[in-house]
């Protein structure tokens, strides 16, 4: 009887240890470290478009935009030996940026009328109008188009089978020159006559402005 007290006393300790225990821990899963925020990753900044286009798309624009007419342009002098006659009449368009000359006249020995055209553009727009034109998908289908590279920056002709006309696209320090003419024309029957009149109308732009 002395000690059962004692005994009394050791099961009450047990029983308070263990209902400890449980209440710290026991079936009830640990808690879980909050997630940390996601991170989001920086969108790269674009590569500029410069980097991307063409070396002939980079060339620098003719400085300013040039008001030329076509008599200073292709003299008259000049056009009669080109076309082996006086013109009958022209057609022009004289904007800033952009001359449009378009002769027509009978060619010796002929009986039809013929077209001989030349058209210069200057100024900020230029590379746009050359990018626009010099696209393949704007050509007409099974023309064979010749490279005129060896002769200007970068430069076309090819031969309109319907209507025998030679047309050229040339482009040289950010200014763009358009001829179209018959394709039987003596004056500028080879690609070098072609490349020789190029040099002369990109040399009157130069000086111009």
């Amino acid at each position: 009887m002395r000690f059962r007290p004692r005994f009394r006393m050791s099961i009450f300790v047990v029983i308070l240890v263990a209902v400890s225990l449980a209440g710290c821990g026991g079936d009830q899963p640990a808690p879980q470290a909050a997630p940390g925020p996601t991170a989001t990753p920086q969108a790269k900044a674009p590569a500029t478009a410069a980097a991307d286009r063409p070396a002939v798309e980079q060339a620098p624009a003719a400085s300013a935009a040039l008001t030329m007419p076509c008599a200073e342009l292709v003299p008259a002098d000049e056009l009669e030996r080109m076309i082996g006659t006086k013109p009958a009449s022209l057609m022009d368009t004289v904007m800033p940026g952009w001359t449009a000359c378009n002769w027509f006249y009978t060619p010796p020995g002929a009986s039809e009328q013929a077209g001989f055209t030349v058209q210069a553009y200057t100024g900020p727009e230029t590379l746009v109008k050359w990018r626009m034109d010099t696209n393949p998908a704007n050509r007409l289908a099974g023309v064979t188009v010749n490279s005129l590279a060896g002769y200007v920056q970068e430069g076309y002709t090819w031969v309109i089978p319907e209507s025998k006309l030679r047309a050229v696209q040339a482009l040289q320090d950010g200014r763009y020159v358009f001829l179209r003419f018959p394709a039987d024309n003596l004056a500028l029957s080879t690609e070098s006559q072609i490349a020789d009149y190029l040099s002369v109308l990109f040399r009157r732009l130069q000086e111009k402005g």
